[in-house]
């Protein structure tokens, strides 16, 4: 086998699914003139987005929350107060929940909150992979074969596979948007586009010996 031809292809593959997860990130933001103070308002205003969030566990997987950040706000040189900021960022693991969670954070009426998504995401569980990689390995045995075919050969074994990954299926953006307390719940219409998963993989194969007369033509 060692002395025989060798054909070396990469297979390839995509396909186009519909996301199954999201993600929403939900920033608070607190102004007081006092450091302390701007603190303990952002800290409430947590207080009552954790107590919106938990209506909605049924759609909410992970809620994980970054460092708090507090700087000092300017004019000219002098300090005319303090702002602190957090950002929640929440999982889904109901993409048909997106759209409710994001009204209702929408019309919560929270003060200084910003929102941004839905992210939609695939998950890595998701069978989209597991099929394009199969796929993939389908388009490198048939490109290895009619590279055989073409110099008369056939294939006749198989030395290697190399997994060279799976891409896509990664997060597409919906524009943030600032909240505002509103009387009449808005109606938005969060529709994910589907999402590209691309697979490829790298295979060697071993080969009969090619018919001479092709390099004679």
């Amino acid at each position: 086998m060692a002395d025989s031809p060798r054909v070396v292809v990469r297979g390839e593959a995509h396909a186009e699914v519909l996301p199954d997860g999201a993600d929403l990130a939900v920033t608070l933001t607190a102004r007081d003139r006092r450091r302390d103070r701007a603190l303990a308002l952002l800290a409430a205003r947590q207080q009552e987005l954790t107590t919106l969030l938990d209506r909605h566990r049924d759609v909410l997987g992970t809620v994980s929350t970054d460092a708090v950040a507090v700087h000092p706000e300017y004019d000219d040189s002098r300090v005319t107060g303090h702002v602190a900021t957090t950002t929640a960022r929440l999982e889904l693991v109901d993409v048909g929940g997106a759209g409710e969670l994001a009204v209702a954070v929408a019309v919560a009426g929270l003060a200084d909150a910003s929102l941004h998504g839905p992210h939609w995401r695939l998950s890595r569980s998701h069978p989209a992979h597991s099929e394009v990689r199969t796929r993939a390995v389908t388009d490198a045995v048939t490109r290895a074969r009619a590279y055989a075919e073409a110099l008369g050969g056939r294939l006749t074994g198989l030395v290697e596979v190399r997994d060279t990954g799976t891409r896509g299926g990664g997060a597409q953006r919906v524009e943030a948007f600032a909240l505002a307390a509103t009387a009449v719940a808005p109606q938005l219409d969060l529709r994910p586009a589907p999402l590209e998963v691309r697979g490829s993989v790298e295979v060697t194969f071993t080969m009969s010996e090619p018919d001479q007369e092709v390099f004679t033509r």
